[in-house]
């Protein structure tokens, strides 16, 4: 678990978050289901990029170095990617329809899913709501990142306006699917001001209230 805020001033809120793990995301209709595994760092990652990048050069880690090398396989040194995969629920059977890594360094921090499987959308990045590349990210049918958003391209309030904390904008109050091809999201300020915007994935765009 990570604790984020400590000697900081008493207005800043504080984080806490667990690592990541794996999650799973229904369809509201309970006939699609998202499962999402976090980014894979092998327990020998970090030991390998430090002998291979930052060490110093002495003889005395010249030597662990050349010992830790003679036990460490491909698989040591590969992280794996934060992955996705969408399963279709048929009565007491799953089938899978797509397996594909996901923009997130780490995972998001939530997903949602189509109710006929189209489409899914993933917000945020753990360890740091509201900031990044994929604030906002939209995948086909078959799992392909189609658009992606950072948060000031998409919220209808100014960024100062949304509560904070030392690592994350807390930007949204609720977001979920409201046909098919729609989604709402409920962008909600630090002091309780709200807009509903409905965002359209056939077109790629906001159908109101554009920031």
């Amino acid at each position: 678990m990570i604790i984020i805020g400590f000697l900081l001033p008493t207005t800043t809120k504080a984080d806490v978050w667990d690592n990541p793990h794996v999650k799973k995301y229904y369809s509201q209709n309970k006939e699609y289901i998202l499962v999402v595994t976090p980014q894979i760092i092998p327990s020998k990652y970090y030991e390998w990029y430090y002998y291979q990048n930052k060490h110093p050069q002495t003889k005395k880690i010249l030597r662990r170095k050349e010992k830790f090398m003679r036990n460490i396989s491909d698989q040591d040194t590969v992280l794996i990617p934060c992955t996705a995969e969408l399963f279709r629920i048929n009565k007491a059977d799953t089938n899978l329809l797509w397996k594909k890594p996901l923009l997130n360094y780490n995972c998001p921090v939530n997903a949602i899913v189509a109710n006929d499987g189209s489409s899914i959308a993933t917000f945020d990045n753990w360890y740091s709501r509201g900031y990044g590349e994929n604030v906002f990210v939209i995948y086909n049918e078959k799992g392909e990142a189609k658009r992606t958003y950072k948060l000031d391209e998409i919220t209808p309030f100014p960024l100062n306006d949304f509560m904070r904390s030392i690592s994350s904008i807390y930007w949204y109050d609720e977001v979920k699917y409201i046909d098919y091809h729609r989604i709402e999201i409920n962008f909600k300020t630090e002091d309780n001001r709200q807009i509903k915007r409905i965002y359209n994935i056939q077109k790629f765009e906001f159908e109101n209230n554009a920031p």
